[in-house]
């Protein structure tokens, strides 16, 4: 890899920020290096830098412990600062089309697009007929809005932390990415991907990877779930945090004794069922309700998109993020759902180099910095 076009892909979420430096593997990529820090409650809310010092000081000590041999970056913009619409207009060639982008949206978009930065991805060209049977080609294309104050925010955060921003991508194309392992497959499948976070929840559905569908659900994330849970028993965030993870979905396991009676096998075992105490019930009631209006959000998702797009099934659901580590969650979304779930693993098949082991950083948490690592690695 070419180290003066070396990038480092970097993930602010509102729990943490991780960063990770590819280089190339023959066809493929391997890890360079990677590293993740956490961050101070309240310093990032909803992808918006809310403390600027406090993200700016996280970046110096995760660019400290992750030895990265650049400082140039491309960061994340928060999914619930991005909007996204698939639109049908006029072709123009794709100079002018880009130059005219602002134009053609305006009044289509829910937003002043002053006020947002624009992108777009060509999704396909087609032929449509005008109210006179003329024949019109068409762009379809998936427009990005980002809001243009949360993007100058971000780039002077890192600025602060002595990181050099070059690059911003929506964090949805950047799992998209980390999912196909950078590869870009042909074989016309469509596949579900949920990322939740610690406060949002995003639904992706991307085809030979390409995004078709992208929605994002804010306050729904494992910070809602840790807040509720302080709220109804009168916990500190970090208690609640801590009694989230310890209970999950199912509550502590159930208790084994040994089986008096055997006096002849005896390893003989039976199970004590024991009702949790009223704390332990308190969470798991909060955690059942929340995880019930989750898999209701991806539910309404996938069923909106396969309304709009009939007769094309989807195949399969990814899930990403470090909140779908909790337990219970991913078996409850699975049972009622009616496609193939799996768990991400972004490091499946990226090989690391010798300064970097594997086992130190094999976490979902990376799977945004890797795709958006995977936008410039050469």
């Amino acid at each position: 890899m070419a180290r003066s076009r070396a990038l480092v892909g970097v993930d602010l979420g509102d729990s943490g920020i991780r960063a990770v430096q590819l280089g190339r593997s023959g066809p493929g990529y391997e890890v360079v290096r990677a590293a993740a820090v956490d961050l101070a409650p309240g310093a990032l809310r909803n992808g918006q830098v809310v403390d600027a010092k406090a993200v700016a000081a996280a970046l110096r000590r995760l660019w400290r412990a992750g030895r990265f041999s650049t400082r140039r970056a491309a960061f994340g913009l928060a999914d619930a600062g991005v909007l996204t619409r698939q639109l049908d207009l006029p072709w123009m060639p794709p100079e002018d089309f880009r130059s005219a982008l602002r134009y053609q949206v305006e009044g289509v978009l829910p937003v002043d697009v002053g006020s947002v930065e624009l992108d777009y991805h060509l999704l396909g060209e087609f032929e449509s007929t005008d109210d006179r049977g003329r024949s019109m080609p068409m762009n379809r294309v998936l427009v990005v809005a980002a809001d243009r104050r949360a993007v100058t925010d971000e780039a002077t955060a890192l600025r602060r932390g002595r990181v050099e921003p070059v690059a911003a991508d929506s964090t949805a194309l950047a799992l998209i990415r980390a999912a196909c392992q950078g590869r870009l497959p042909a074989d016309g499948q469509l596949h579900a991907l949920v990322d939740l976070g610690a406060d949002h929840l995003t639904v992706v559905i991307h085809q030979d990877s390409q995004p078709r569908f992208v929605r994002t659900v804010a306050n729904l994330g494992g910070q809602t779930a840790t807040e509720a849970i302080a709220d109804a028993l009168d916990l500190s965030p970090d208690r609640a945090e801590a009694l989230k993870r310890e209970v999950g979905l199912n509550g502590p396991p159930p208790i084994v004794t040994s089986v008096p009676e055997s006096s002849v096998f005896a390893l003989g075992r039976a199970t004590e069922h024991v009702p949790p105490d009223p704390r332990t019930a308190v969470v798991m009631d909060v955690l059942g309700r929340w995880a019930t209006t989750i898999t209701s959000e991806i539910r309404n998702s996938l069923d909106y998109f396969s309304a709009s797009n009939k007769g094309e099934p989807l195949t399969d659901l990814t899930l990403t993020g470090r909140t779908f580590l909790l337990d219970g969650l991913l078996e409850r979304i699975a049972t009622q759902l009616p496609l193939t779930v799996r768990r991400l693993d972004p490091l499946a098949g990226l090989p690391a180099s010798r300064r970097t082991a594997k086992a130190d950083h094999a976490h979902e948490c990376f799977a945004v910095a890797i795709g958006l690592a995977m936008a410039d690695a050469r």
